[in-house]
């Protein structure tokens, strides 16, 4: 927890509350709410990530660079996957 990821491993913990609590009440079920749900949770992991990120290694490192922009487009795709997909899986059990 003391290292540089520190921020992030506190993230994922807010992630998978926020995530969870949005899809105990329906996030889950359409694409946009489900893309706004991951979102959030992206969001919820960044920012402390990125603050312990800056305070461990300094804020006159590339923090961004590091910790942000190399996991955009992959966070992105995850994004666009599960939005797709997950409502088309409740879906699916619905007509079970």
């Amino acid at each position: 927890m003391a290292g540089p990821t520190g921020g992030y491993l506190i993230g994922y913990l807010a992630a998978a509350a926020a995530c969870g609590f949005l899809a105990e009440r329906g996030w889950d079920r359409r694409a946009s709410t489900t893309a706004l749900a991951m979102l959030a949770g992206n969001v919820l992991i960044y920012v402390p990530g990125l603050a312990w990120l800056g305070a461990v290694v300094g804020w006159d490192k590339p923090v961004l660079a590091w910790g942000l922009t190399p996991f955009l487009l992959g966070d992105l795709v995850k994004l666009a996957l599960a939005a797709a997909l997950l409502p088309l899986a409740w879906q699916g059990l619905r007509n079970r």
